[in-house]
């Protein structure tokens, strides 16, 4: 109470409040010999095809110093001509005028590539104080790459090949007619846009080499923000007349990678195989709902939905790994609707045959392995698993000896599956844990190792060899 009578007087209160105020104003000054420090002192871009540009990388500015800085401009030095776009703590522009850092804070700049056509897009950031330019500069650099552009749906009558001289960039359909034959030669790199993806019902024959793999994927596959991306592309799709033969081969980031289907019942023999390749990052890795595939020394990793989904047909996975979030899925129903005027659905019985050997089967579910079984006459399923690793919890009826031979429950111990590392660990149940019989008749794994070199028959597309 003594306190706030002696503060009764209107002028004092009044000198207290100002002299709050100008001891909480910061004032900034433009410093010509300031210093400044940056997360990066050169934005790299990875490789950006010329047609297009880029998604935004950012780089922090730190004023380590005792003083409020004050900024006539920050800008681009090529301003308007420059091949980048840049933002400035939220302002856009070539040039962002009347800039502040506080001492020991930091600002943001944001940095994009525009669409251009050269090969090689440099520019710098400068910070302008009094007309001049500060000694620090941010450099940024992005190396451009030009690409076949294939701008609408695509239809291909006769034969045609898509070679390594240059990426593709596709943002239509590539429908493969059912006379045409299509080869994607070795290290050719098909990058799709969000709405396209290759329709197959004549031949497709991608041709990788162990050294020199095919890439089908996003344009974007090799930017940070996009790294771990589904969903970018549509996929693969074999129709009934389709033959599709992968070998050594790089798919990521599609909705459905490969998804296989004979809705005629007609075809005969296999409709996809699938060879030492990788299906990675996909909502569902491959989608069998009639007809077959066959598949030896292929990693499907990381899939949002399922790394296999196998609603009929007959499908055989020798040497494969599997490890994705979701489970391999196999059901003997489909689902239709009944009616295009609701929502309802009906289950149609669909026969199924499947064979797993020598396969590494796990992810983050308890049960990496789900069996839906329909209880029909007509929904006739044939599951067999011999020599597989497979994670199951101790609910899961593994009594069936017709059905499960030689399951091995424990951790695969893969050597890094954070960073997709799915190699085997030295101290790895899977190693040469699996049939000779299925190692002999697919000797080369997914790197092109031999494994009769070290008689192998480690489960899982990975030979084991301590030195990898």
């Amino acid at each position: 109470m003594k306190f706030l009578a002696s503060c009764r007087g209107g002028g004092f209160i009044f000198a207290l409040a100002a002299a709050a105020a100008a001891g909480c104003r910061q004032e900034f000054v433009a410093d010509a010999a300031a210093t400044l420090r940056f997360s990066s002192d050169t934005i790299r871009f990875d490789t950006i095809f010329s047609p297009l540009g880029s998604t935004t990388f950012s780089c922090k500015v730190y004023n380590p110093g005792s003083k409020n800085l004050l900024f006539d401009e920050v800008r681009l030095r090529g301003e308007s001509a420059s091949p980048f776009r840049m933002n400035v703590d939220g302002r856009a522009g070539y040039s962002v005028g009347n800039v502040k850092l506080a001492k020991k804070d930091s600002l943001f700049i944001f940095l994009e590539v525009k669409k251009n056509q050269a090969l090689l897009l440099t520019d710098a950031v400068v910070f302008v104080v009094n007309g001049a330019e500060l000694p620090g500069r941010l450099e940024v650099v992005a190396y451009g790459q030009e690409a076949v552009v294939f701008d609408g749906d695509t239809l291909l009558r006769s034969r045609y090949t898509f070679t390594a001289d240059k990426p593709y960039l596709l943002n239509g359909m590539v429908v493969v007619d059912s006379a045409a034959v299509v080869e994607v030669a070795p290290g050719a790199k098909l990058y799709f846009g969000a709405k396209a993806g290759i329709d197959v019902s004549g031949a497709l024959e991608v041709a990788g080499a162990p050294e020199n793999p095919c890439i089908l994927s996003f344009p974007r596959y090799n930017d940070p923000w996009y790294s771990d991306a589904t969903g970018q592309w549509s996929g693969v799709s074999i129709a009934a007349t389709g033959r599709a033969n992968v070998r050594c081969a790089k798919i990521r980031g599609a909705r459905c990678a490969f998804a296989v289907s004979d809705t005629l019942n007609t075809a005969t023999g296999v409709q996809l195989t699938l060879e030492k390749s990788t299906v990675a990052f996909a909502e569902i890795g491959v989608r069998i709902s009639s007809g077959a595939v066959n598949a030896n020394s292929c990693l499907f990793a990381s899939h949002l939905s399922n790394a296999a989904l196998v609603e009929g047909g007959r499908c055989s996975f020798y040497h494969c790994t599997f490890a994705s979030s979701a489970p391999v899925a196999l059901q003997s129903y489909r689902l239709r609707k009944k009616e295009r005027q609701n929502n309802s659905y009906d289950t149609i019985p669909a026969p199924l045959d499947a064979y797993f050997a020598n396969s590494i089967i796990h992810g983050k579910s308890a049960n990496a392995l789900s069996v839906r079984e329909q209880k029909h006459p007509t929904a006739n399923m044939r599951l067999t698993l011999e020599q597989c690793l497979v994670k199951l919890d101790n609910s899961y009826d593994l009594s069936n000896g017709e059905r499960y031979a030689g399951i091995i429950t424990q951790d695969p111990m893969f050597k890094n599956a954070a960073k997709n590392d799915f190699h085997l660990s030295e101290k790895s149940p899977a190693i040469n844990a699996g049939l000779d019989s299925i190692a002999a008749m697919f000797p080369i794994d997914a790197d092109g190792y031999d494994r009769r070199i070290s008689h192998d028959k480690s489960l899982g597309c990975y030979a084991y060899r301590p030195q990898k």
